[in-house]
């Protein structure tokens, strides 16, 4: 744990809050952690040698990396295990040779000394499970339970007090320093007019403050409001924190049901005083934004079927929160849509996005009976325009392929399986089917159409017009008039030979015969030779963002086309492109052309960021976050995190000073699979923290003034 390593462990060590056991919450609160003044003499050798260089002689801090001691600190670990604070030192840095076990509970013993905790007889245990006692005992120098503000409990002010209720008018148009959904905006830009960090200054960025996450898929979109951070961690776990300092507010963690399993999420949603949080075992909770408390529990139902689960963020419409499900090929009949009522939870209106036998689309299964249709999973949230009232949702491809390669030649029926690889318009109020438009047919390589959609005002044929902007797996772009589904235009990035042609009118696809799979083979454990992309595609659920004034879209893409094309010509670079798997693309949406490509070696694995700063956020496989210059993809700003920024980053801004934010986390399937592709190191302690990056305030006060 030496120099910038030590103070990356060490960041996420100081400001981590884990997951206490079950079993540790339901016992009686044991004594403070004993240690013996041998263990901490040793322990302040072991600390001048590998850490005093990154977080000062006397654990005071320095630079970016955060004090050892003080209020702070013990605020932060009163109550909670030293199992848990042992457990970052182990954990951290990714990567690094561990040291002897000793050496962990020689450092612990010399931080709780420095604390002011008494020392004992009894040294501490080597045993890093017997650990359970409190870091600190004294409660009033730490974080309240869970539905109480640390602030009122505590007798501090707290940003909680002047909290405000989010309205209808905000969602639609947001204060610029808040970031209120996924994406921001109803229209799913991923956008920010926030412009104090910007081209000229993004090389000053520094660490604000971190927060250690419980160790999972934290595929988090912050929640930012009047200076509160809402975060939605692996775990089912909500907190509450001060988004200037990272000092925790509230927090809630949710206890399952059943056998359910905690899964990664990507974010909640806000409005009013309420937060609404899309659970693991398929519930939504209306949490109270100033105390956690639960104001109301819905569990969806599924109608007996187990195995869904959600991984979208919820949409707020109005009086409700619409909720996208995940089906996978094991729920009969296929995933849906919900909405409820934002004051009660009670189910107000519900969508299939597999069509049902009798309904429209129903005969378009090969004569399949209900129960042997599947898929049409929702991944992620989708946009909605206030002005027809209406959202879009992608729906996945089914799993189960084999029965649909042969048309059952019976009349009226079809292969086409909707509403998979469709863009859904979906009537806010009723929940009624307005239009859809399927991109891709009876998809048998799993090239889905599942990801963020974006709602445009472009220049078609030299007119103004409103359409929806989506890409698929196949790096395919594709316009649809937003109010009626009418087939625009696609943009093709030239990173696929599936598709041999599309027609310009309808927008139907012609199949490459050679990406025409036998009736006798065997899907989704093999890639067919020769078909690009492969099954993580060339675009996957790191969502792109747009730059309406620049009519620009950046997108994040990973070549996986890295072999010979044997059927059929190997898509060509664009001159001095270089090479590597990570690409960046600025496709500008009137002309339809490709204004510039940025290629890195590492595989991007977070969303993009777009601010009025000129500036573009993204992370990749290889634990960096970067900013780019938007004009041109040049890079201005880096820093090396503990884990893959595997999330959505976004940026907000306080009493004048912007901040930019990202989760790390273990990441999804892409992110995992491009790792050994790449050939890059992956971390096996699995470390996961929210990073928050500020200008100096010197600096940014000067611009703000």
């Amino acid at each position: 744990m030496k120099n910038r390593s030590c103070a990356i462990a060490l960041t996420s060590l100081v400001l981590s809050l884990n997951v206490v056991s079950a079993m540790a919450a339901q016992a009686p609160a044991p004594a403070a952690l004993s240690f013996s003044i041998e263990q901490a003499n040793r322990g302040k050798v072991a600390y001048s040698q590998l850490c005093a260089s990154c977080h000062g002689a006397s654990l005071e801090g320095s630079g970016m990396s955060p004090a050892l001691s003080g209020a702070t600190f013990q605020r932060k670990w009163a109550g909670q295990s030293g199992a848990a604070l042992y457990a970052q030192f182990v954990r951290m840095p990714p990567g690094a040779k561990p040291l002897p076990t000793a050496t962990y509970g020689d450092l612990l013993a010399y931080v709780l000394q420095t604390n002011g905790a008494a020392s004992s007889e009894q040294p501490l245990p080597a045993d890093p499970a017997s650990l359970q006692a409190p870091v600190f005992a004294d409660a009033a120098h730490g974080t309240a339970p869970a539905s109480q503000p640390s602030g009122t409990a505590s007798g501090r002010p707290s940003r909680l007090d002047h909290l405000t209720a989010v309205t209808n008018a905000s969602l639609r148009s947001p204060p610029s320093s808040d970031w209120l959904m996924w994406r921001r905006t109803y229209d799913g830009f991923g956008f920010s007019p926030l412009e104090q960090i910007d081209r000229h200054n993004a090389g000053d960025l520094r660490l604000a403050w971190s927060w250690s996450l419980p160790q999972g898929g934290n595929m988090m979109t912050p929640i930012v409001h009047d200076g509160v951070l809402f975060a939605y961690s692996y775990g089912d776990i909500v907190e509450a924190l001060d988004a200037t300092t990272g000092d925790l507010l509230w927090r809630h963690e949710r206890k399952l049901e059943g056998t359910a399993v905690h899964q990664g999420k990507k974010g909640v949603a806000i409005q009013g005083n309420t937060l609404l949080v899309p659970t693991s075992d398929v519930r939504v909770l209306a949490l109270d934004t100033r105390t956690g408390a639960v104001r109301w529990e819905h569990a969806i139902d599924t109608r007996g079927q187990k195995d869904f689960q959600i991984k979208s963020a919820p949409l707020v419409v109005g009086n409700k929160v619409i909720v996208g499900l995940n089906g996978f090929h094991t729920v009969k009949g296929g995933s849906f849509i919900v909405a409820l009522d934002i004051d009660s939870g009670r189910e107000l209106w519900r969508f299939y996005t597999i069509a049902r036998p009798g309904e429209p689309g129903g005969e378009s299964w090969n004569g399949l009976p209900l129960e042997a249709r599947s898929g049409g999973s929702i991944w992620v949230r989708a946009p909605y325009d206030p002005d027809l009232n209406l959202v879009y949702f992608g729906a996945a491809p089914t799993y189960d392929t084999q029965p649909l390669r042969a048309p059952v030649q019976r009349p009226g029926v079809t292969n086409e399986a909707l509403y998979t690889n469709s863009t859904i318009a979906l009537n806010a109020d009723t929940g009624k089917l307005v239009w859809y438009f399927q991109h891709q047919a009876n998809d048998q390589l799993d090239h889905d159409w599942a990801f963020e959609r974006q709602v445009v005002e472009i220049n078609v044929n030299g007119k103004p017009r409103k359409a929806v902007i989506t890409g698929g797996k196949l790096a395919i772009f594709e316009a649809l008039d937003a109010a009626t589904g009418k087939y625009l235009f696609s943009i093709d990035l030239g990173m696929q030979n599936v598709i041999a042609s599309i027609d310009p009118v309808s927008g139907a696809k012609t199949l490459n015969p050679a990406a025409i799979p036998a009736t006798d083979a065997v899907l989704k454990r093999i890639t067919l030779p020769g078909i690009c992309p492969d099954l993580l595609g060339a675009r996957n659920l790191m969502a792109s963002a747009y730059d309406a004034g620049r009519r620009t879209l950046y997108v994040p893409l990973t070549d996986t086309c890295r072999h010979p094309f044997p059927n059929g010509p190997r898509w060509q670079k664009e001159p001095g492109e270089g090479d590597g798997f990570g690409l960046i693309k600025a496709i500008n949406l009137d002309t339809h052309e490709v204004a510039w490509t940025h290629r890195q070696s590492a595989p991007f694995t977070s969303a993009m960021l777009a601010t009025a700063g000129g500036l573009l956020f993204t992370g990749s496989a290889d634990r960096r976050f970067s900013a780019y210059d938007d004009r041109d993809g040049r890079l201005l700003w880096q820093a090396r995190l503990d884990n893959m920024p595997v999330s959505y980053p976004i940026t907000y801004s306080v009493n004048g000073q912007q901040y930019v934010a990202v989760a790390t986390n273990e990441g999804f399937v892409h992110a995992t699979a491009m790792l050994q592709s790449a050939g890059i190191a992956g971390t096996p302690n699995g470390g996961a923290t929210l990073w928050v990056f500020a200008l100096p305030q010197t600096l940014a006060r000067g611009i703000h003034e």
